[in-house]
């Protein structure tokens, strides 16, 4: 293959390989490396080239080569960033009910994501989940003190505690409820 022949491929086939990177790339950065690992690529190997087909029609096929070679890469790396996301997710799905509630209860991030859960309670609930659950006071005590009855107090107390279970969930156990 003739040098001077080379020397020209960037003026007369560029814009043409220009064009079809951005069309399969939709990115002027990324077309532009490739045009260029392309030329770089047919430079180094023009041994190779047999006279079987266009100039053309060979540049385009490592141009093509190059594309694909790019999105195979960047999938590779998109399942590692998806893996990495998987990790992170494991540790909370790692969590579980039944865990030691103690340990649970000494992990700062835990009492972190509970104090937000009960933060997230309407008042009526919040207010019976507090004195009961970390006043210790008894339902006696909760129904004298708020006025209410004991089957109120039950039916409050439920719901506090799913409302928090399906927080905790979400936010702390990873799971969906």
């Amino acid at each position: 293959m003739d040098h001077c022949r080379v020397e020209s491929w960037v003026d007369r086939y560029g814009d043409a390989l220009f064009r079809y990177a951005i069309a399969k790339t939709g990115e002027t950065s990324l077309a532009e490396d490739l045009v260029q690992e392309t030329f770089v690529a047919a430079v180094t190997g023009q041994k190779q080239f047999r006279n079987e087909s266009t100039v053309s029609t060979w540049l385009f096929a490592i141009l093509r080569r190059k594309i694909a070679d790019f999105f195979r890469a960047a999938s590779r790396q998109e399942s590692r960033q998806e893996q990495q996301e998987k990790n992170a997710l494991s540790a909370a799905a790692e969590r579980s009910w039944k865990d030691d509630p103690a340990t649970i209860c000494e992990d700062k991030e835990f009492r972190a994501t509970l104090d937000a859960c009960v933060e997230k309670l309407p008042n009526k609930l919040a207010e019976v989940f507090i004195l009961r659950e970390v006043n210790h006071q008894t339902p006696k005590e909760i129904c004298e003190i708020l006025g209410l009855s004991a089957t109120n107090l039950s039916m409050r107390l439920h719901r506090c505690r799913l409302a928090i279970r399906d927080c905790l969930n979400a936010n702390w156990f990873g799971e969906e409820s």
